[in-house]
């Protein structure tokens, strides 16, 4: 909708699953408590995420067990969380079977990941940019344009006091998060020709 693309940092052409749910962390986010609300989506999404942290995180040593792990979560038939039969082409699932056997390769499962990609992509995100979670995505984006500023946090007590300030905890006004935020004394960074270290820090 125009009110969509008005608000959106995106051309119309721009507003598709990959930009809006892979590119952005806030967005896989949300589009996980979209497929959260039915158990075929959930599934799709749940084996995206353990594909995706299996490639870029597991170490070789780790690789089989866990490539294991997802098959016998997603994709046997006495899964818990089992891909629907309309995403598994049969000859692609026996090569992972067989590979399982032996060394797992880091892109063991990207053939059958591309195919729940493609149907994620599709009517389940077509309606979620008609959800409320995409709602709030584009909340958080307004969010995101708005100049950091000392009402941006809520400031709570001192967690500790260095050469040139202090660092206290807080929490994000919008978010509920809670940081550490280091505050500088000017003078005393002055004081002690600390320019250069405190704009390495």
């Amino acid at each position: 909708s125009s009110g969509i693309n008005a608000e959106w940092p995106l051309r119309p052409g721009e507003l598709n699953y990959e930009n809006v749910v892979q590119m952005s962390p806030i967005g896989r986010l949300l589009f996980t408590d979209f497929c959260n609300q039915t158990e075929e989506l959930k599934c799709c999404n749940k084996f995206l995420n353990d594909v995706d942290n299996y490639e870029k995180m597991a170490p070789e040593e780790q690789r089989l067990s866990l490539a294991q792990k997802i098959y016998a979560e997603c994709l046997c038939d006495e899964a818990d969380c089992k891909l629907p039969d309309h995403l598994l082409d049969k000859e692609k699932l026996k090569e992972v079977e067989d590979k399982l056997l032996g060394e797992s390769p880091r892109y063991i499962y990207s053939v059958i990941a591309g195919a729940v990609r493609d149907f994620l992509s599709g009517d389940p995100f077509t309606q979620y940019m008609e959800s409320k979670f995409f709602i709030r995505q584009l909340q958080w984006k307004q969010l995101e344009k708005k100049p950091i500023g000392k009402h941006t946090f809520r400031h709570y007590r001192v967690l500790g006091k260095g050469g040139f300030g202090e660092v206290c905890a807080t929490q994000s006004r919008a978010s509920g998060k809670m940081y550490a935020e280091k505050k500088l004394n000017k003078k005393r960074v002055k004081k002690k020709k600390g320019e250069m270290m405190a704009l390495n820090e």
